[in-house]
């Protein structure tokens, strides 16, 4: 498996880690979620997401 064929797969996971975040945010107080699980969810979003970019400008 080549590094390129990540990017797909990546995407998609940092998309789901996206909806997460947003739905533990706007489900926090009914849940009763503490907010440093949404900010672990976002800081993860965001690391696989600019993983995700960055495998796109190295390979396209």
């Amino acid at each position: 498996m080549e590094i390129s064929e990540l990017i797909k797969p990546l995407g998609i996971v940092a998309y789901v880690f996206v909806i997460l975040t947003f739905l533990a945010g706007w489900l926090r107080a009914k849940l009763k979620l503490k907010i440093k699980l949404h900010k672990a969810l976002a800081l993860l979003a965001v690391i696989l997401a600019s993983l995700h970019g960055i495998l796109v400008l190295i390979y396209y």
